[in-house]
């Protein structure tokens, strides 16, 4: 079984290189309507920059996270609400919390399973789930491909982003008593990188897919695409990027199903 993704190496660039606070308030806005008020858990707060966004429109936020050092900025952000756990493994109590959010999370976790399994026990009756899963491209441009296609190719990520998507998340959370109520996109904008600061971003791993790859895989996947990469045209021209996130919102059910996982 692999371990869940722990983001410590990458908690000091986190921000800079995943929307920042912008994208907090983006992804708070869009889901926050479709959960009930009342106590919220994020699966995977990080540096808290979504958690801080529903604090700030009026929740009750509570955070677990693997990475010490991610949580060290969440503490900043909301303070006395983060604590560091295994989503297999939430400490709060049966029944505690009224609505959860996994956001661009599932793919990184060791059991998709467990994890749905231990949300739906924290969760009220009638709370609600939301998964914000992997984006996709309103056009794919010439970075994009290459980009795309590396990932394609990088076997365990290809694992990782299997169990998460969502046809085998909402089959995974009806075994664990989750319902489907609703499931709608919502827009991200992201940064407009250009050639060259996409393949300087992979030299620098800071794409999960490429933390401990192999060497030969490294040299046979990673190394082309990055020459790739440098030899397109317009090395210093961006490539606006406009994402759509497929939304999954679950809704606990009375009572606990057989054999659901611990």
């Amino acid at each position: 079984m692999p371990e869940s993704v722990n983001f410590d190496r990458i908690a000091d660039r986190y921000d800079e290189t995943r929307g920042g606070e912008a994208r907090g308030r983006s992804i708070a806005t869009q889901v926050g309507p479709h959960l009930p008020d009342g106590r919220l858990l994020e699966i995977g707060v990080g540096t808290g920059l979504i958690a801080a966004a529903f604090a700030s429109l009026g929740r009750e936020v509570i955070g677990i996270d693997l990475s010490e050092q991610m949580l060290a900025y969440a503490t900043e952000r909301v303070p006395g609400r983060v604590i560091r756990a295994d989503a297999s493994a939430i400490p709060l109590q049966d029944a505690s919390v009224d609505a959860c959010a996994a956001i661009h999370v599932l793919h990184l976790v060791a059991d998709t399973s467990a994890v749905l399994g231990d949300v739906a026990r924290v969760l009220r009756s009638g709370g609600r789930l939301a998964v914000v899963g992997g984006g996709s491209h309103d056009t794919v441009s010439d970075v994009d491909h290459l980009m795309d296609a590396m990932s394609a190719r990088l076997h365990s990520y290809r694992l990782r982003a299997a169990r998460s998507q969502p046809e085998a998340v909402i089959e995974a959370a009806e075994r664990h008593g989750l319902r489907l109520v609703e499931r709608f996109p919502i827009a991200q904008e992201e940064g407009a990188a250009t050639p060259e600061q996409a393949a300087a971003e992979i030299e620098a791993r800071l794409w999960s897919r490429l933390w401990d790859l192999p060497d030969d895989i490294w040299a046979s996947v990673v190394e082309p695409t990055i020459k790739q990469l440098r030899q397109l045209p317009g090395q210093d021209r961006p490539r606006p990027v406009v994402a759509h996130s497929p939304v999954l919102i679950f809704e606990a059910t009375a009572g606990v199903p057989e054999g659901r996982a611990d």
